[in-house]
């Protein structure tokens, strides 16, 4: 028999260290060179959409890139892994990398962009250490990588949120990409926390209500901040009701428990506004 002490395995560090070094050298590349952009209009159904096709864009897809073959990467070196998908556990870190990117962009030419680029990275790196230790659910660590990477995707949704609102973004660029984000994370957070590998009508439902929101909530005068506290309540509400009817939770107490949560939501938003 192969007997491996899971307990005491942590990621090869030189992989780590060379993946992280590369994503941050890409960020810090992208932020203090200051590279000219020029807008290309793309017309969908004779709408004409604004899209800058230049350097940080390309920046920014190459990193998400990059953070998704590097933590592939990284992952294959788990004895555990065997025939287990590495996908599963790609989502979190390459949404984390391209919404760390689209915050840098977006942010004003101010001393604390450096600052949120050392937190990004050290979010990076704790996305990759924490599905790293919960590829094995026999690990000591599991839950706390588990609550690490549930706690991160909620922070993700609503960094991307405020993001892309602070920015006036029009809502057919904004609206996708909030959408589709709070629907990966969702399904990522209920594939850590139920047994459902693939819960693809979960998060389907939990991207519907976002995009319904979304929409609403970008033409009422909120400040960036409320609308992301909004979208960041309503996928928390939503996977919370979900987790509740999958642990067999009434319908009626699964739906209170996540109607008091959305309200206080609301009043918080409401405050902060």
């Amino acid at each position: 028999m192969w007997n491996v002490n899971f307990s005491q395995n942590l990621p090869n560090r030189e992989r780590l260290s060379v993946v992280v070094s590369t994503i941050m050298l890409a960020y810090a590349i992208s932020q203090a060179v200051d590279f000219p952009s020029q807008g290309t209009p793309i017309a969908i159904g004779g709408i004409l959409i604004p899209f800058e096709f230049d350097i940080p864009t390309i920046i920014t897809l190459a990193v998400a890139g990059v953070t998704a073959t590097g933590t592939d990467w990284i992952m294959r070196d788990h004895p555990a892994l065997k025939d287990k998908l590495t996908l599963p556990h790609l989502l979190l870190p390459t949404l984390t990398a391209w919404i760390l990117s689209i915050s840098l962009n977006n942010l004003a030419d101010v001393p604390f962009k450096w600052l949120v680029l050392i937190v990004g990275g050290v979010f990076l790196v704790l996305v990759i250490l924490s599905e790293y230790v919960v590829l094995n659910p026999e690990d000591y660590r599991a839950p706390l990588g588990v609550a690490l990477l549930t706690a991160i995707a909620y922070a993700m949704i609503l960094a991307l949120s405020v993001s892309l609102e602070s920015t006036d973004q029009r809502l057919i660029v904004a609206l996708p990409a909030i959408a589709v984000g709070g629907g990966i994370f969702s399904m990522r957070i209920l594939q850590l926390q139920s047994k459902k590998a693939w819960p693809i009508l979960e998060s389907a439902a939990c991207l519907l209500v976002i995009a319904q929101l979304g929409s609403a909530l970008h033409y009422l005068p909120i400040s960036p901040l409320a609308y992301g506290i909004l979208i960041l309540g309503t996928m928390f509400s939503m996977v919370n009701f979900i987790l509740n009817q999958a642990n067999q939770i009434s319908f009626t107490r699964a739906l209170i428990e996540a109607a008091i949560f959305f309200v206080l939501t609301i009043i918080v938003a409401l405050w902060l506004n």
